[in-house]
């Protein structure tokens, strides 16, 4: 599994986006199908996501992949998942 960028990143405008009306429901098909999908090698966009530098130090050291890592997959999408829901949530209540 390659993921992406499931960030909401500064000036995403999650409540009341008149360009993109539907974002906020998009995201949330984002996390259902993201968690729908089955993974056991996990690497991402970025290096951080999956703890890149780390796990290459351990390949060397090891036999095992440290790159087999479902549990990771699933801890980083709940994170994202929940840093989504704050800021979301953050501006519900902004915009009342």
């Amino acid at each position: 599994m390659i993921v992406g960028s499931p960030n909401v990143n500064p000036g995403y405008k999650l409540v009341n986006n008149p360009a993109y009306p539907q974002i906020a429901e998009d995201y949330e098909r984002m996390w259902r199908v993201l968690k729908s999908l089955p993974c056991d090698i996990f690497l991402g966009a970025h290096g951080s996501y999956f703890g890149l530098e780390e796990k290459y130090a351990l390949r060397k050291e090891s036999g095992a992949n440290p790159f087999f890592d479902p549990d990771g997959y699933k801890r980083f999408i709940s994170q994202k998942e929940q840093d989504f829901r704050a800021e979301l949530t953050k501006q519900r209540l902004a915009s009342q």
